[in-house]
């Protein structure tokens, strides 16, 4: 490993998701969903966002909106690299006073409630994206032809977590090291099956070989290895911090696996693709869950 400067503890700060929104694309869905299915219904509906790791050292990767996110996810084409899909909730309101009063923080801890659910259950190991789900509130106003949107991500837990050290991971990896990563994710990113899944484990072994996992291989794991960092898709491009995915990942990590430090991966690419070395991070974070803690309490 290559020498680094040591980094005091502090409170984990991360860059919050962006949205953008394809206006012509996802205003036509929408407008068309309402007239042709919901009609006034204002139950909630799923929807499909697409997440994408950070390709700039400058400006942060996006969840993205288009017309294909109101179709249903069973004729949902997964699309291209960076374009990884991610479950989200669509709450379309029939009026702008209804739009405005809508509660916010209690829609968000319901949202926070089904990924403390798929946590515990294991069902994140299966689809590791879930922990990105996120909250659309709307209203399509049919006769100025506009619409009216928020988005917003959930948190299993709003209590603090600590970080204890953050590297650029040229910093952290020698050179074979950092060969073999860039290899291995080019592998995970150019396949159909894995590139879906912006949670995942990476074993070091002492040889630099890496391995990259799914989360549900996480048991087949092998002794050998001589450093597991927890990587996934980093929409932050900040040197000082981490984005905001790391947030929920900490938590199932802690919840599920009983992990209370965890080295990560903020995987970031360059703007061809590819792992970017210098704009990557690894670092190390702590979090315990409260004392007695209910996720009915606790999802927020």
């Amino acid at each position: 490993m290559a020498a680094k400067a040591a980094v005091r503890p502090r409170p984990l700060k991360v860059e919050a998701i962006k949205c953008f929104v394809d206006r012509m694309e996802f205003g036509d869905a929408l407008r068309t969903l309402k007239l042709d299915v919901l009609g006034t219904d204002d139950s909630p509906v799923p929807i499909t966002g697409y997440y994408a790791p950070c390709t700039h050292p400058k400006v942060p990767g996006l969840l993205r909106l288009r017309g294909a996110s109101l179709v249903p996810s069973s004729v949902n084409s997964f699309g291209p690299r960076d374009n990884c899909p991610v479950p989200g909730t669509l709450v379309n309101t029939n009026n702008m006073l209804g739009f405005q009063n809508l509660d916010l923080v209690s829609l968000l801890r319901e949202e926070g409630k089904k990924i403390l659910h798929d946590v515990l259950s294991g069902k994140i190991e299966e689809l590791p994206s879930l922990l990105l789900r996120f909250l659309v509130i709307s209203f399509a106003d049919l006769k100025n032809w506009k619409v009216y949107y928020n988005v917003a991500f959930p948190s299993v837990f709003d209590c603090k977590m600590t970080l204890l050290s953050l590297h650029s991971a040229s910093q952290v990896l020698s050179q074979e090291e950092a060969t073999s990563l860039s290899k291995s994710m080019e592998e995970w990113r150019g396949s159909n099956e894995t590139t879906v899944h912006p949670f995942f484990s990476v074993d070091i072994s002492s040889d630099s070989s890496v391995v990259v996992r799914q989360l549900k291989d996480w048991n087949d794991r092998q002794g050998d290895s001589q450093k597991l960092l927890f990587g996934f898709y980093d929409n932050g491009c900040h040197q000082d911090y981490p984005g905001w995915a790391l947030r929920n990942y900490i938590a199932f990590l802690s919840l599920r696996w009983k992990i209370e430090k965890v080295q990560f991966l903020c995987y970031r690419e360059t703007r061809r693709g590819g792992l970017d070395i210098e704009n990557s991070l690894i670092g190390e974070a702590s979090f315990a869950a409260p004392h007695g803690w209910d996720g009915s309490d606790y999802c927020a």
